[in-house]
């Protein structure tokens, strides 16, 4: 299996400020605080804050 490093990210989920520190073939992996999975948006501090917000812009757009 090959993997693209640069399109590989991690998050870390935690109601704490809490970080990781992990390397993949010797390259540290981008730590990112949100990302777009199947359409929602998840975010790393385990609520659905962004992701109401985002329905929310969406249903509310021009008709």
């Amino acid at each position: 299996m090959e993997v693209s490093m640069e399109k590989l990210k991690m998050m870390v989920v935690s109601t704490t400020n809490t970080s990781a520190d992990i390397s993949m073939n010797g390259e540290k992996l981008e730590e990112v605080t949100s990302f777009k999975y199947f359409g929602a948006t998840l975010s790393n501090n385990d609520t659905s804050t962004v992701e109401v917000q985002n329905r929310f812009s969406r249903s509310s757009g021009p008709s």
